[in-house]
């Protein structure tokens, strides 16, 4: 006992070891290669990326003026705000579950620090 507390025991042993509880990240070198891996996929894939526009739709817009195309940007707005609620939401959820999770595990190691020194 140091002052009068008792050592933290572990909260979460798992396969025997006590650190396999813990979340491992990756380096950041590890994640600086996977980005820029992914980027010059991404550039390398750009001039075959220009050929999937459809003809008969660039065409038809062309020739219909100034309401088509203001038409087709407001389509195109309309069908962009479901995907980018759908990630804005499963991002917060996701960070709020992360953060709940870690102040109750915090919780539990506590409660199992005050249940050591009190018997």
């Amino acid at each position: 006992m140091l002052n009068g507390v008792a050592p933290r025991k572990k909260a979460c042993i798992m396969d025997g070891r006590p650190d396999s509880g813990k979340l491992k990240t990756p380096s950041i070198r590890r994640v600086l290669i996977h980005l820029i891996g992914s980027w010059l996929l991404v550039l390398g894939a750009g001039n075959q990326l220009y050929g999937q526009s459809c003809a008969m739709c660039y065409t038809s817009v062309a020739g219909g003026g100034k309401s088509i195309i203001h038409a087709l940007q407001g389509g195109i707005i309309v069908l962009l705000i479901p995907p980018v609620l759908l990630f804005s939401g499963l991002t917060i959820l996701l960070f709020r579950w992360r953060t709940s999770t870690s102040s109750r595990t915090r919780l539990s190691e506590r409660l199992l620090e005050l249940g050591d020194s009190g018997g």
